[in-house]
């Protein structure tokens, strides 16, 4: 999420939040050239928003791997908590709407 600007040697100088009239270039939080200037920088803040930056890559490799689960019937999706159900329902029916194709084992034509 971070705007940066880069020094005459071409690495990062600084981050921003918000775009400025030298700093144009996005860049991911999680992206190895911020990663190293805040490792450089041992700036503790823009680890968190690197941290925040891939939070959303986490929750879906941790949705793929529920319905992995259930769809080897290692695990029953009703053995899940109610909310975890509702909020897995959820996403589901979001992405639907994105477009994105999903054999999930939750969807509403499958019987669990």
């Amino acid at each position: 999420m971070p705007y940066v600007i880069r020094g005459a040697d071409g690495k990062i100088a600084a981050l921003l939040k918000q775009s400025q009239e030298d700093s144009s270039e996005y860049l991911p939080a999680n992206h190895d050239e911020v990663l190293d200037f805040i490792d450089s920088e041992g700036r503790e803040g823009d680890v968190h928003l690197a941290l925040q930056d891939s939070d959303g890559d986490i929750a879906r490799v941790t949705e793929d791997l529920i319905y992995l689960l259930v769809k080897k019937n290692v695990i029953l999706f009703t053995e899940l908590p109610e909310a975890v159900q509702g909020k897995l329902i959820s996403r589901e029916k979001l992405r639907s709407r994105l477009g994105e194709v999903n054999q999930s084992p939750i969807s509403d034509d499958d019987t669990i």
